[in-house]
């Protein structure tokens, strides 16, 4: 049971100032008549990186998305999960390629990030101007980001309105040092 309330517009959980729990303030357990804003907020509050999903369809259509979505699932083998909107274009080709990359992002890539949440096109060998390279896995590695994980989609789970992929680690690559961008570090925000 949850004894925190939300601060609108903060993203911290923060308990009474007197840091004792009022019964009658308690807004999870069994009560049924949580809000749904109440939800919402408290959802964002987790903490999440931002990442380019690189993917790849069966024709060779190479494309990529911001996502946050993204957690480590297993050290033997290496594997990630990252959750994918159904109504996508690139849940398309994840679904047809089976592949993806996760491009990290560092803490001055806020723009970066931002373009890649809009529908983009392939023009002369980039994706709408962002380089890449193909991996190993054929998924696209954008040469912007400072590392780069190459998966192989080894299972998934339909997830309401996202798929949840579970990807192997197929190969890594850092580029550069960089802290990586989070939602602390940008208004940028997906969850709730």
């Amino acid at each position: 049971m949850v004894l925190a309330t939300i601060v609108s517009g903060q993203k911290v959980c923060r308990m009474p100032s007197d840091g004792k729990a009022n019964r009658a303030t308690r807004t999870f357990g069994r009560q049924e008549s949580m809000d749904e804003q109440t939800r919402s907020e408290i959802l964002k509050t987790i903490p999440y990186g931002f990442y380019i999903t690189g993917v790849v369809g069966s024709d060779g259509e190479a494309n990529g998305f911001t996502t946050c979505w993204v957690s480590q699932v297993s050290f033997e083998p290496q594997q990630v999960v990252v959750a994918v909107r159904k109504d996508q274009h690139t849940h398309d080709l994840m679904e047809q390629g089976a592949v993806f990359s996760l491009n990290f992002l560092d803490t001055e890539q806020e723009d970066l990030a931002r373009k890649f949440t809009q529908p983009l096109q392939p023009e002369n060998g980039t994706l709408a101007g962002s380089p890449y390279s193909t991996g190993e896995t054929g998924a696209p590695l954008f040469t912007e980001a400072f590392a780069h994980l190459e998966c192989r989609v080894v299972g998934k789970l339909e997830a309401g309105d996202h798929t949840v992929y579970l990807g192997e680690v197929a190969s890594a690559n850092l580029g550069r040092l960089a802290d990586i961008l989070t939602d602390l570090d940008t208004p940028m925000e997906y969850g709730g």
